[in-house]
């Protein structure tokens, strides 16, 4: 069984404004790089439970920082047709560089895919998902954090989806 958990946030406050809760059987088992397959549409089916359109989904995974380019956030974006970054707690594919501005970006295939996003003494890695660029991507990530380690759209979401499995398992 899987959860996937939708929330929307005004913004820029960050406040919790609705939020949508699905589960389901997952049939397709957990193959590293394939994750999309497995998570992706009980995401959507969460997503599409909001009565509202989202000016931007965050999603839990990467986007084009991914070996085929193509991750869970490029995934949830390309399907909803609205612009995505992924979010990650660890690098799975590309190299870091710093840039002139002191960012650190991650590139992919010569290209810049994402970035690292330093936040409470650790690091996230924050990709392109979806109809996002890399500029709107440096631009907004301050801007998703309060006080939690995890963006807080993310951290909300988890929030909801352990009460919900305590409440339903």
């Amino acid at each position: 069984m899987g959860i996937a958990v939708a929330v929307l946030l005004d913004f820029p406050n960050l406040n919790l404004k609705e939020y949508a809760v699905v589960n389901g059987v997952i049939d397709i088992p957990y193959i590293p790089g394939l994750l999309a397959f497995r998570e992706a549409p009980l995401m959507i089916k969460a997503y599409e439970r909001l009565r509202c359109e989202a000016d931007l989904i965050v999603v839990d995974g990467h986007g084009v920082t991914h070996p085929r380019e193509f991750g869970v956030a490029s995934h949830v974006g390309l399907i909803l047709n609205r612009p995505t970054i992924g979010v990650a707690k660890g690098l799975l594919y590309g190299d870091i560089v710093k840039g002139d501005d002191e960012v650190e970006y991650i590139i992919v295939n010569n290209k810049v895919g994402g970035l690292v996003y330093p936040h409470q003494g650790k690091k996230l890695y924050i990709s392109i998902g979806h109809k996002i660029s890399i500029k709107s991507l440096k631009a907004i990530t301050p801007k998703l954090f309060k006080s939690h380690f995890l963006p807080e759209p993310t951290y909300i979401a988890d929030a909801i989806s352990k009460n919900f499995r305590r409440s339903r398992w």
